[in-house]
């Protein structure tokens, strides 16, 4: 199978609503990788949250093994800016997940052209998926890539969620007490933005900054109640909530009736007692 073969399946699977900027980088993955024997296929890109929904709820609603926990719009695949990949062999004949020093060489590629592997996520692991974390400008509604037009008429916004940029502003002001550098403030919520969040709990609750939500950061949880004065954890909880598309009426450190509804209904999904206080097994869903 030539090179050009592979981008022009990836450009297809890709989608229409694909970022310019991140369907460059990844023809440029496969381009690379191509040169080295390794023959990159890419198996999804774009999805409406029409679609990703649907795919949340294999496992769930739907019969399937679980895939994903991001909901429609809580996915970077939504923005555009995301991919699923597997390997394929000379022939295009078969697809390959196996994870092996080719499938790590694709992904040491695409973190060199700024893109996150969902195999370095702690938690739910993801090795077919890559991630672009650099910043993206608005392009063209028509974009000439090797002769092939990309056409966006559905573009989805570039901007990403005003709630999700407060939550990453709030976090920013704790980067030096929790040791992390500061988030792009960009609407997006990725890994490293859950990754900040659970290094602001641990300095919190006053345990070892690791961003790792372990035995010891779930025994040093506090029940944060409806009601709570405890502005710093209500802000977290109603920051993780709209992390995980749950509507907490604001980011405003009060813990009133739209944020104890949002956090019964965060339970009530996911399996938790629905009594609306972030204990430590709300925080520890919160958090995988």
């Amino acid at each position: 199978m030539s090179v050009e073969i592979l981008k022009e399946k990836a450009i297809k699977r890709m989608g229409a609503g694909m970022k310019a900027l991140v369907l460059t980088k990844v023809l440029e993955i496969i381009e690379q990788a191509y040169k080295e024997d390794i023959y990159v296929l890419i198996t999804d890109g774009y999805r409406s949250k029409a679609e990703q929904d649907a795919l949340y709820a294999q496992g769930r609603t739907k019969p399937g093994k679980i895939v994903t926990n991001a909901k429609g719009g809580q996915s970077n695949h939504n923005f555009g800016i995301a991919v699923d990949f597997c390997l394929t062999n000379e022939k295009g004949t078969i697809a390959n997940y196996t994870v092996n020093s080719d499938w790590r060489r694709v992904a040491a590629i695409a973190k060199s052209k700024g893109f996150e592997w969902g195999g370095d996520w702690k938690g739910f692991v993801d090795n077919p998926h890559l991630e672009y974390t650099g910043k993206i400008t608005v392009e063209p509604e028509e974009t000439k890539v090797e002769s092939v037009i990309v056409t966006t008429p559905n573009k989805p916004d570039t901007d990403g969620d005003a709630n999700i940029k407060k939550f990453q502003t709030f976090l920013n002001g704790y980067t030096k007490k929790a040791n992390f550098k500061p988030l792009v403030v960009d609407g997006y919520p990725g890994p490293k933005s859950k990754a900040a969040a659970i290094r602001v709990f641990q300095y919190f609750a006053k345990v070892s900054i690791d961003g790792v939500f372990g035995k010891k950061s779930k025994a040093a949880c506090p029940v944060v109640l409806p009601g709570t004065s405890w502005s710093k954890w209500t802000r977290l909880v109603q920051g993780m909530l709209y992390f995980h598309g749950y509507n907490p009426k604001g980011l405003d450190g009060i813990y009133g009736s739209g944020c104890k509804a949002a956090v019964k209904a965060f339970q009530k999904d996911n399996g938790l007692t629905q009594d609306g206080e972030a204990g430590p097994n709300t925080f520890a869903k919160f958090f995988a």
